[in-house]
C-alpha cells in the first residue's frame, strides 16, 4: 500500500456507534488481530490480551452493565453529565475486551517512575487497539473506542471470566455501520506543529479547548 492509500484508510476510519447486522468473517478477524499483533510496545512486552465473543447474550450483558453505569451517573448528575449510553455495544457483530498485564512493566529496566511505566504500559497496548480499527477501517468496518470505567471493571472482570492481575482498558465492538458518521474537524498540522521549540502564541485558550471539536 502507498503512503496515500494508508492516509485514504486513516481518513476513512471513525467511531461508529450504529451498527445494523452483518458477519465479521473469521478471516476478517484474524486480519485485525495480526494488525494489533504487529504494533510497537515497550521492551517488546506485548501487553495487550484481547477477550473476543460474538455471544448475544454476553454482548447484551455487557449492554445492560455499561446502561446501568450510565443511568447511576446520570441520576448523580442529571443536568451536567453528558455521556452516552453505549447501547451500541450490544448490536455489533464482534466485540473486543481489550486487556492489558501489568507484570510487563517490571520489563521496563530503564524507566524508574511509576508514572512512567503506565504511560508506557497504556500507550502499547493502545498501539495495539489504534491498529485494530484501522485494520477494520480498510475492510469497511466500524469500531469505536469504549473505556471501562472503575465502577463497571467487575461486572465485565465476571462476566468474561478475567483472572487477576490483568487489567481491563477498554471494549472495541466491531461490526458493519448503519450510517458512516462524517469526519469532525481538524486542526491544521501548523497548529499544532512548533519548530525548534513550543511556539507560545499556538497555545489554545481554555475556551478552545472546552469547546473542541465543534460540528
Amino acid at each position: 500500500m502507498s503512503s496515500a492509500g494508508l492516509l485514504q484508510v486513516i481518513k476513512k476510519r471513525r467511531s461508529v456507534r450504529v451498527y445494523k447486522t452483518g458477519k465479521v468473517t473469521d478471516k476478517q478477524l484474524e486480519t485485525i488481530l495480526e494488525a494489533a499483533r504487529w504494533a510497537p510496545s515497550g521492551a517488546n512486552t506485548q501487553p495487550w490480551e484481547f477477550v473476543v465473543t460474538r455471544d448475544r447474550e454476553k454482548m447484551k450483558r455487557t449492554r445492560e452493565i455499561f446502561y446501568n453505569e450510565w443511568k447511576q451517573r446520570k441520576l448523580e448528575d442529571p443536568v451536567n453529565y453528558k455521556g452516552l449510553t453505549k447501547y451500541y455495544v450490544g448490536d455489533a457483530a464482534v466485540l473486543v475486551l481489550v486487556c492489558g498485564d501489568p507484570r510487563t512493566m517490571k520489563v521496563y529496566l530503564t524507566t524508574r517512575r511509576p508514572g512512567d511505566r503506565e504511560k508506557l504500559f497504556q500507550a502499547s497496548v493502545a498501539s495495539a487497539v489504534e491498529q485494530m480499527m484501522l485494520a477494520a477501517a480498510s475492510m469497511g468496518l466500524g469500531t469505536v473506542w469504549v473505556s471501562v470505567r472503575e465502577e463497571i471493571e467487575p461486572e465485565l472482570r465476571e462476566l468474561f471470566k478475567v483472572p487477576q492481575p490483568i487489567r481491563l482498558l477498554w471494549v472495541v465492538p466491531i461490526g458493519h455501520a448503519r450510517f458512516w458518521p462524517g469526519a469532525k474537524p481538524r486542526r491544521k498540522v501548523s497548529d499544532f506543529t512548533h519548530q525548534e521549540s513550543y511556539e507560545p502564541k499556538k497555545l489554545r485558550s481554555e475556551s478552545l479547548i472546552r469547546a473542541w471539536p465543534k460540528g
